[in-house]
């Protein structure tokens, strides 16, 4: 019997096929529970190439390396790792390279982490300053679609970062074996 953790969200395969609608040929991630079903999706499709990041700021180095060898790149993280790419986004802005990043929010509503909640306060101010082009999505509905939109942003005529933030209400608040209730 499945628990409920194991069942893919909606948004997942939505989300999945926008990215390869996109073109995307690249994924890097870190590890992450909120995007642990989209993670495992593009690790089992072929048409991706994923690469299992040790720290985030390596995928902006990916993206960068991707692109100037003619690959699209989504690089998949959590907010606390936003702080970890801010002086390697700036590679991004000097060379217009696009990238789509996804990013799940934490220290949100019913973060029981409080080491979460500085980032994930101000993730969209810190994308938004190194001149990411940000969404924000609330809803499982609006995931598949604000990728789709951001991908053809980044991919555009005018190449540049987008990113999605995939609010702790869709992904839900994690907890952990000392919270107490």
């Amino acid at each position: 019997m499945a628990q409920e953790d194991d069942l893919e969200p909606d948004w997942v395969g939505p989300t999945h096929q926008s990215l390869l609608d996109a073109g995307v040929g690249i994924v890097g991630h870190v590890p992450d529970g909120g995007l642990r079903h989209l993670i495992t999706r593009v690790e089992h499709d072929h048409r991706i190439t994923t690469v299992r990041l040790s720290t985030e700021e390596e995928g902006v180095a990916l993206a960068a390396g991707a692109w100037l060898g003619g690959v699209r790149t989504a690089v998949l993280m959590q907010s606390s790792g936003v702080g970890n790419c801010i002086n390697m986004l700036s590679l991004l802005r000097t060379c217009a390279v696009p990238t789509v990043f996804l990013v799940t929010m934490r220290g949100q509503g019913g973060e029981s982490n409080p080491w979460q909640v500085p980032m994930g306060s101000v993730a969209d101010q810190a994308l938004e300053l190194m001149g990411v082009e940000v969404r924000s999505v609330s809803s499982v509905d609006a995931v598949a679609a604000a990728v789709a939109r951001s991908a053809a942003e980044a991919f555009g005529p005018t190449p540049r970062a987008t990113a999605v933030l995939i609010e702790q209400q869709v992904i839900g608040a994690k907890q952990f074996a000392g919270d107490r209730p």
